[in-house]
């Protein structure tokens, strides 16, 4: 008796590894990896290791191997069965009814998979042939060397000539419609191609096996994007599209991105700055998610600038807070309006990336710039209703303690903004930008200015100066309001270096406040830009200006 070989692929995907085990096992993390005392036999020295990403554990000690239904098997004395139920049950899945074994459908799925392998090696040698040369012109256009074309294994698939390839090598006609690479007409059940004239991005499970294809149009074809039909070997619900090559980065200590396509993946992975997975041209689903932070706590959500591609990091946003846990969440980066990763990577190179990722919003930041967006917040019933909403999305969240702390969160900010004659904006602490008319600045509203030109260009001056900073008030609403965004920022993200930190304002809408203090009456008042500076210069002089005003306050 068995069970199918598609749930149990989904069950081990939705369970972690380190929930099951630490509930028995003290776990401390290391890297990639946690480990702890052996419980399977006795040992003083750790040498017992659980792999989320991989989904297994491993004693150095006593040699013991397995995955969580081992775990269970072993520790709790269940059955298969019992132990599959139990992790079910957790999962919030349903156990199939058990089938008898059918060798047929186990070889027709080996043979599905063998299909895919010899289509990805017809598609790789094509793009080598007088018939790829607009393929991999292509390729080449968008940046792509040869390592990374043969490390993702990309090809091209030409107008015909992969259905002979195939019955070469004695596949049948029903096995290659089954693995998804023919097609049958409706008009008079003639086989085709079903890939044709396209460039090929092969699809590849977690163990490094090739289960789909995508596939990009050369020409005027549509749609232009085509993937595999669902099958045997592929469900993209169930898929993210660069795992392996995500999973080698990751470990090496990259952030890791989502991102919305399969060059944005490639071009992501090629600049080393990161790792990076996508969906296949879907939503991102809840048993994605769970994929995801098997290799990854806190992967950042980095969707397009356009309209489409913030509505599906809402979207996502939506789908993330129910499976929230302790330890687990995502940041959300926001990219320029129109751009996608690729782009800024061929405008700004790998340190245009790193900014943006540096940048990227926590979730109950972003959630609440999203939320915000869809509100007039200056009027008080619009306020109501943003709160409500805001209540409601922290509601789906399934864990007792992860929502608790979510909804402390939401009503201290909640709070604040009760406390104040304006409006937050999409940040949470600070006023939406309006058009202010200009008038000529006051030689405080100056020195602030400057003050704010050197924290922007001199981040790491913060810490040490927060309480001071916070106490002044910046003259201006367009300085106090950039003066709080800054310090916030900051304060979450010590690290952040000017470049992100200019990055993540001006998302916020503070470019126009940017320009003023760059330029003009108040940029003049420094003898050296303040990008020019020294770090002991620049501290000297934010302290000789806090100092001043500071003084000027208590006179006041």
């Amino acid at each position: 008796m068995a069970l199918p070989p598609e749930f149990m692929e989904d069950l081990r995907s939705r369970v972690t590894l380190s929930d099951i085990i630490g509930k028995r096992v003290k776990l401390i993390r290391k890297g990639n990896r946690m480990n702890g005392l052996c419980p399977f036999h006795r040992e003083k020295s750790p040498s017992f290791y659980v792999n989320d990403t991989d989904g297994f554990y491993h004693c150095f000690g006593c040699g013991v191997h397995g995955d969580a239904i081992s775990f269970l098997r072993e520790q709790e004395g269940l059955d298969f069965m019992e132990a599959v139920r139990q992790l079910a049950d957790q999962a919030g899945m349903a156990v199939p009814q058990t089938t008898p074994i059918d060798p047929e459908r186990t070889r027709q799925r080996q043979q599905a998979m063998d299909i895919l392998e010899a289509g990805t090696r017809f598609y790789q040698s094509s793009l080598k042939t007088d018939a790829g040369k607009t393929a991999a012109h292509y390729l080449q256009s968008r940046g792509l060397t040869e390592d990374i074309i043969r490390q993702f294994r990309l090809g091209y698939a030409p107008r015909s000539g992969l259905k002979a390839s195939l019955e070469q090598k004695s596949f049948s006609p029903n096995a290659m419609k089954t693995a998804g690479l023919i097609g049958e007409s409706d008009r008079d059940g003639s086989l085709y191609d079903y890939f044709r004239d396209r460039v090929m991005f092969p699809i590849e499970n977690r163990q490094g096996k090739i289960i789909a294809f995508g596939a990009r149009a050369l020409g005027d074809a549509q749609p232009k994007y085509l993937n595999s039909p669902e099958g045997p070997t592929f469900s993209k619900k169930a898929v993210l599209y660069g795992w392996n090559q995500a999973r080698e980065r990751v470990r090496r200590g990259l952030p890791l991105l989502l991102v919305e396509g399969y060059m944005d993946v490639i071009a992501v992975t090629a600049s080393d700055v990161a790792a990076a997975l996508a969906p296949l041209g879907t939503a991102l689903t809840e048993q994605q998610i769970q994929l995801v932070w098997k290799l990854h706590d806190e992967p950042i959500l980095c969707f397009d600038g356009d309209a489409a591609g913030q509505k599906a990091a809402f979207r996502a946003i939506e789908r993330i807070f129910p499976l929230l846990e302790p330890g687990k969440s995502v940041r959300i980066a926001v990219l320029p309006e129109g751009q996608d990763p690729d782009d800024i990577l061929k405008s700004d190179g790998p340190d245009g990336l790193t900014r943006v990722v540096s940048a990227a919003n926590s979730l109950i930041d972003a959630a609440w710039r999203f939320v915000a967006s869809g509100f007039t917040l200056s009027e008080p019933g619009a306020r109501a209703a943003f709160w409500g909403e805001l209540r409601g999305l922290v509601r789906t969240i399934a864990h007792n303690q992860t929502r608790q702390a979510f909804s402390d969160e939401i009503e201290f900010r909640i709070r604040q903004m009760r406390a104040t004659t304006r409006t937050a904006d999409a940040s949470g602490f600070q006023q939406l930008q309006s058009v202010r008319r200009p008038r000529p600045a006051t030689g405080s509203e100056k020195r602030y200015g400057v003050l704010l030109s050197l924290l922007l260009h001199h981040p790491h001056t913060v810490n040490d100066r927060f309480e001071a900073l916070s106490m002044l008030n910046f003259g201006t609403n367009e300085f106090e309001d950039m003066k709080n965004a800054l310090l916030d920022r900051v304060i979450r993200d010590p690290d952040l270096d000017a470049p992100a930190l200019k990055h993540h304002l001006e998302t916020l809408g503070y470019s126009e406040t940017i320009s003023v203090i760059s330029t003009g009456d108040i940029r003049a008042r420094l003898t050296t830009a303040p990008e020019d500076m020294s770090p002991p210069v620049a501290e000297a002089r934010i302290d000789e200006i806090i100092a001043l005003a500071s003084q000027r306050s208590r006179r006041g």
